[in-house]
């Protein structure tokens, strides 16, 4: 009776092998995505007074990062399902909800970060000295926190969620609009998996 042969492990090269690819297929992947993002969001935003102003401010930024040696994040925030809300509610209620949501963004930052509306559901929230990735995962769990106690205000929307997608320098670039690109790119993917979480594209 034959004794049973375990199949060889691979060998450092092949598991070399397979990361590298693997990578590759992450940044075609990403490329995709932001790819996607770069042919619209210039013509969706491209005129609106948030963008202009978070460009701006973002310029600054990557000037001062640069010289201090130092990072900062963007995050592009959107409430879920709002296109599900403003067609249930009427105007009055739906404004509140905007109000409400952008009260509680401004509570869960500091004084030193700034909060720029693209539209009626979506936001760009600059973080500014923030230079590890960990950092700025902080902040995004801490936005989500403070979001989920909209959740009492109505119980006419028991479950009203954002979603935040996160683009950090210097590691997502060194170009304004890429970060915003790629921000957009991230809070997409997460509300792709559900939403009422935060992504980055990694």
């Amino acid at each position: 009776m034959q004794p049973k042969m375990n199949p060889a492990e691979p060998s450092y090269a092949e598991l070399q092998q397979q990361l590298k690819q693997a990578e590759t297929m992450a940044e075609r992947t990403l490329g995709e995505l932001v790819a996607l993002q770069k042919s619209q969001l210039p013509k969706q935003y491209a005129d609106t007074p948030g963008i202009v102003q978070i460009q701006h401010q973002l310029q600054f930024m990557l000037k001062h990062a640069q010289r201090h040696n130092s990072g900062f994040a963007l995050m592009f925030v959107q409430i879920d399902q709002f296109k599900a809300i403003r067609d249930k509610h009427d105007a009055a209620f739906t404004k509140k909800i905007i109000e409400l949501t952008l009260q509680h963004l401004n509570a869960a930052v500091r004084q030193c970060d700034s909060i720029s509306q693209l539209a009626d559901d979506q936001f760009l929230v600059l973080v500014t000295d923030v230079s590890r990735i960990y950092d700025t995962v902080l902040v995004a769990e801490k936005l989500l926190q403070k979001l989920d106690t909209l959740h009492r205000f109505t119980l006419q929307i028991p479950n009203l969620t954002i979603s935040i997608g996160i683009s950090h320098f210097p590691e997502d670039g060194n170009d304004a609009l890429l970060l915003i690109e790629r921000a957009t790119a991230a809070m997409l993917h997460a509300q792709h998996r559900g939403g009422n979480q935060f992504s980055l594209l990694r």
